[in-house]
């Protein structure tokens, strides 16, 4: 399955769809149609008792008349310099990275303001679990392979934004495809050019190790220079590094096929 399918399994889930057809020419499985909803959808109501974590998220329910779907609303903006940074621009970047890098590893958020407050609106999703939950609940992976692949491939993704690693809390695994997204990075992008102590980069993927050979700095800017700083970009190019230079070393003592998976990648027509 491409990555731009594994978007539309996902999700989704969770949408609430009400009798009569979508709106003309608007698919609401795909990043980009979920995105203008998230934009544009009507706010029929807003919890603001506040969702469990130490942001006190608003939880918005959606509707654009046709569809009805959950969103969660981050408005915390300490960025960095700040002494505890916590900022919901780092969503927004975390997710611009996912898209550019094409790793489906992140929900759909976009920045609206609500009610006056600016902040980042991501869809909510459901008809999922918790990683720390599977075993718990008797949950398998029905092929074992291919899902410690996608673990291997949020790892990597956790090093490059530098983000908690194996946090099993903000690891969401869907309960009928088994695909796996990672939410929460409002304290992501920190400006350190080491990965992460305790999260190896040990595999991935022959398409996110080609996308990641080809991605250079005036890229990272461009995408996310509306989100990062200078130095949190710059820490970011030295993360990517570090990881292709740790997966070179792999491939150099263990072969290609021990440390990357999937078909060659596919070059694009001239």
């Amino acid at each position: 399955m491409s990555r731009r399918g594994l978007w539309t399994v996902l999700l989704l889930t969770g949408a609430v769809v009400r009798p009569g057809p979508p709106a003309a020419g608007q698919d609401a499985a795909t990043p980009a149609a979920l995105e203008d909803y998230l934009r544009s959808a009507r706010v029929v109501s807003l919890d603001k008792s506040g969702m469990s974590g130490r942001t006190s998220p608003w939880m918005a329910a959606l509707s654009d008349g046709v569809v009805e779907r959950k969103a969660v609303f981050k408005y915390i903006d300490r960025r960095r310099p700040a002494l505890l940074p916590d900022s919901f621009h780092y969503e927004l970047a975390a997710y611009e990275l996912s898209k550019l890098i094409g790793l489906p590893v992140v929900p759909p958020v976009v920045e609206r303001t609500i009610e006056g407050v600016p902040g980042s609106l991501q869809v909510y999703l459901e008809a999922c679990v918790r990683y720390r939950d599977l075993k718990s609940r008797g949950l398998a992976p029905p092929d074992s392979e291919q899902f410690l692949n996608a673990m291997a491939e949020i790892r990597v993704f956790e090093n490059l934004v530098y983000n908690a690693c194996a946090n099993l809390e903000d690891t969401l695994v869907h309960t009928e495809d088994w695909f796996i997204r990672r939410v929460d990075f409002s304290e992501a992008f920190a400006p350190e050019p080491t990965l992460l102590s305790g999260c190896d980069v040990t595999r991935c993927s022959r398409t996110l190790y080609a996308v990641l050979k080809d991605l250079d700095a005036s890229r990272l800017r461009s995408a996310l220079g509306a989100f990062l700083g200078g130095d949190e970009i710059e820490a970011l190019v030295k993360r990517k590094q570090l990881i292709l230079d740790t997966l070179d070393r792999l491939i150099l003592d263990a072969g290609e096929e021990a440390v990357l998976f999937g078909p060659p990648r596919v070059k694009d027509a001239p």
